[in-house]
């Protein structure tokens, strides 16, 4: 449809027409031409006008006298459909849904605990939430929202139910409105693993303290209080069954002492979340390590949910010279993770 406006001249001046006597008035030619502009006129009343969507929206008449701005027409895109989600190691991994938008069409995700969105939050470039929308490409695994493989939203509570939903705009435009959504319930999440499984010591002397190569740790957990890594010992000390002794565990710094095995525990970090720590006895340094004993007791502990969470640990023994020789003494060390949901 061509939109035809009236334009009248600046400085205050009105435009006056002067119609026939007759009852009867005749445009006497009408056209359109190549550039989207049309005009009608006799001898003593002309209409001028701009035909289309106009850059600025102005015309110039016939006396050169310039139209002021004209209505703007948009075309508004497709409101997103409802993104797809999934539970992922304790968070929600959300799939943008495109409904044939343009390719320069960017996407915010709205989140909210409540299906009428009251107090909503929303999805930021990291995956975390805060409390102003991002605009970002539909993208490709690992860029803008992930494309096909979507993004991990972090940060989340276990056990809540969350509602998710996709707004759309392109350039400079108004975004479209939030269409329809979807909800998970986030899962209790915990992971953990220790390597290796078993470690030689080899044969060592009296008097002289022995050192394991490095327990490596890997945590994590959606747990909102965090969680403990903990550890027990089968024999509370370093056994033969041959010689029926033990060397006993040993809380302190080995240098002080005739004999005793422990456990030094170090370089807790992580991705995110924590921080993850050592646990006193466990967090000395040197020769100083933590006695283990039959209970389990915290070696590395977090009060807040972690991502990516890992430590090392090592093993210290000393003999003295009174310690019978043998080739069977060992000890089984147990490592137990939990979380405070």
């Amino acid at each position: 449809m061509h939109r035809i406006t009236s334009l009248l001249p600046a400085l205050g001046l009105f435009l006056f027409a002067t119609f026939p006597a007759s009852s009867h008035f005749s445009l006497n030619s009408y056209g359109i031409s190549s550039g989207g502009t049309n005009s009608s006129q006799d001898g003593t009343y002309t209409l001028q006008g701009d035909a289309g969507e106009q850059t600025n929206g102005t015309g110039t008449d016939s006396s050169g006298n310039v139209g002021g701005s004209g209505q703007i027409q948009t075309e508004q895109i497709n409101v997103p459909g409802a993104p797809t989600l999934s539970n992922s190691s304790g968070s929600l991994n959300c799939i943008v849904t495109t409904t044939n938008e343009p390719t320069d069409a960017t996407y915010a995700i709205r989140v909210s605990t409540s299906s009428s969105f009251t107090s909503p939050q929303y999805v930021q470039a990291s995956g975390a939430l805060g409390a102003n929308p991002v605009f970002q490409s539909y993208g490709s695994p690992g860029v803008a929202w992930g494309g096909a493989s979507g993004i991990l939203i972090s940060s989340l509570t276990p056990n809540t139910t969350y509602y998710v939903d996709i707004s759309a705009m392109e350039g400079q435009f108004t975004n479209t409105n939030y269409g329809a959504y979807a909800s998970a319930t986030v899962s209790p999440y915990i992971t953990f693993s220790v390597s290796p499984s078993s470690y030689s010591l080899g044969s060592f002397l009296p008097n002289t303290i022995v050192t394991s190569t490095n327990l490596s740790f890997t945590y994590a957990t959606n747990a909102l209080s965090g969680g403990e890594v903990y550890v027990k010992g089968q024999y509370g000390g370093f056994h033969s069954t041959a010689q029926s002794t033990t060397i006993t565990s040993y809380t302190g710094n080995l240098s002080s002492t005739t004999s005793g095995i422990g456990i030094q525990a170090s370089s807790p970090t992580q991705t995110s979340g924590g921080p993850l720590t050592t646990v006193s006895p466990f967090n000395g340094t040197g020769n100083t390590v933590g006695g283990e004993t039959t209970s389990l007791v915290p070696m590395l502990a977090t009060t807040a949910p972690i991502v990516g969470g890992s430590a090392n640990a090592d093993v210290q023994v000393k003999a003295a010279p009174t310690t019978p020789p043998s080739n069977d003494y060992n000890e089984v060390f147990t490592f137990v993770a939990a979380a405070n949901f």
